[in-house]
C-alpha cells in the first residue's frame, strides 16, 4: 500500500482485499528528493487494526547514494506506534535502489542498524542487477526477507514475463537464499507522455510459467500496489483477484443504447466482466442517424464513434461515450 492519501476508498480496499494477500506492506515514511527530506504518511492505523492482517511498515529512500543520515529507527518508530494501536506489525521493510557498486556499504549500514529492530523482522527490496555483485551474499545475510523487483527495471518496459523469468534465474544463480518476487498492478506515463501498463494477461503468463516451472527459492509474491475504486492507475480488486486465482481474463465490455429523453439515446459502455479492459477503438451504429457525437475521447466519423486512445474501464465501470438521435438506431458492430 503505497498511497500517501488514506482516502475512504483506500480504507474500503483494505477491508475488501483478496484473502490470498497474507501481509500488507504499508508505506510509513519516505526520504524524498535530492535532499531526502523526511515525509511521514498519515496512515489509518485503526483501519489496519480492524483488517486483522499482518503488516510490514515500509520506508522508501529515494536515490542510489549511500544512506548517510538515514536510520531504520525512523520506520521502527512507526511500526511500534501502530502496534500500540492494535495493528499486527510483523516487521519493517526498506525500499532503496542502492547502486550495485555500493552494496558493501549498504551491507555495513544494515549491520549497524540491526540494534534498532528489536523483535521486528527486516525486509529489503532488491534489484536484479545486484545479482552481478560479489557483495550480494554479505548483504543478504543482514536481512530476514528479500523482495526482488522484476518490474520497472529497464525503460521503456514496465513488465515482461520473459524478462522477469530471466531476472529470477539470474538471481538464483547468484544466491541460494529464498526471496519474494514483486509484481506490478499499475500503469504510468513517461515524461514524454508514453503510457506504460502492467497488463494482467502478461503478469498472469509469468505466474502460469512459474507454476509450471517452479523456482524453489521463490517464497512469496508481493503486489505493487493495492488499487481501489479511486485509483485509476492500478488494477481493480476483482482484476487482482482474478490474476491471483488464475481465473479467466477474457474481457466483457457491453455496449448499450440508453434512452436519455427528448429523442436522444446515450451510447454507453459497461464492463460486466471480471477484469479491467480497454474499450474498443470503434463502435458502429445502423439506422437513420440524424445526430451523432462522441464524448470521453470518442468522436463521430460517419456512422461510427472512434477513439484514438480508448479509455480503460475498470470492472463494473459504466461510461457514456456519445449520443445519437434518429430512427431505427441500433449498435451494428464494434
Amino acid at each position: 500500500m503505497w498511497q500517501r492519501d488514506w482516502s475512504p476508498a483506500l480504507v474500503e480496499a483494505v477491508t475488501q482485499a483478496p484473502t490470498e494477500l497474507g501481509v500488507l506492506r504499508v508505506l510509513a515514511r519516505e526520504r524524498s528528493g535530492v535532499a531526502r527530506a523526511p515525509v511521514d504518511i498519515a496512515v489509518d492505523a485503526e483501519a489496519l487494526a480492524r483488517s486483522g492482517r499482518e503488516v510490514v511498515a515500509v520506508m522508501r529512500v529515494e536515490g542510489t547514494a549511500p544512506l548517510d543520515g538515514v536510520s531504520l529507527q525512523e520506520v521502527v518508530t512507526h511500526a511500534r506506534a501502530w502496534r500500540a494501536r492494535g495493528v499486527r506489525v510483523r516487521g519493517v521493510e526498506l525500499d532503496h535502489d542502492c547502486a550495485t557498486a555500493s552494496l558493501a556499504a549498504y551491507a555495513d549500514w544494515l549491520a549497524r542498524e540491526q540494534k534498532a529492530l528489536g523483535d521486528l523482522s527486516l525486509s529489503i527490496t532488491a534489484l536484479p542487477t545486484w545479482s552481478e555483485s560479489p557483495r550480494l551474499e554479505a548483504l543478504t545475510a543482514q536481512v530476514d526477507t528479500l523482495v526482488l523487483q522484476v518490474h520497472a527495471v529497464r525503460a521503456p518496459t514496465l513488465f515482461s514475463a520473459v524478462e522477469a523469468r530471466r531476472y529470477l534465474e539470474a538471481w538464483t544463480r547468484a544466491s541460494s537464499r529464498p526471496f519474494h518476487v514483486a509484481l506490478p498492478t499499475y500503469r504510468v506515463r513517461l515524461r514524454d507522455g508514453t503510457p506504460l501498463a502492467a497488463e494482467p494477461t502478461e503478469v498472469a503468463r509469468f505466474l502460469a510459467d512459474l507454476r509450471a516451472r517452479p523456482v524453489p527459492q521463490v517464497s512469496g509474491l508481493v503486489w505493487f500496489r493495492l488499487g481501489h475504486r479511486g485509483d485509476a492507475d492500478a488494477w481493480s480488486l476483482p482484476t487482482l483477484t482474478a490474476v491471483l486465482r488464475g481465473e479467466s481474463l477474457t474481457p466483457h465490455l457491453q455496449p448499450r443504447l440508453v434512452d436519455a429523453g427528448g429523442g436522444t439515446l446515450d451510447i454507453v459502455l459497461e464492463n460486466t466482466g471480471r477484469v479491467d479492459a480497454e474499450a474498443p477503438t470503434r463502435l458502429t451504429l445502423s439506422g437513420r442517424l440524424e445526430v451523432l457525437d462522441g464524448v470521453a475521447g470518442y468522436a463521430a466519423r460517419g456512422t461510427s464513434l472512434v477513439a484514438r486512445t480508448p479509455p480503460r474501464l475498470r470492472v463494473g465501470e459504466r461510461r457514456v461515450i456519445g449520443f445519437v438521435r434518429g430512427s431505427e438506431v441500433a449498435l451494428a458492430a464494434p
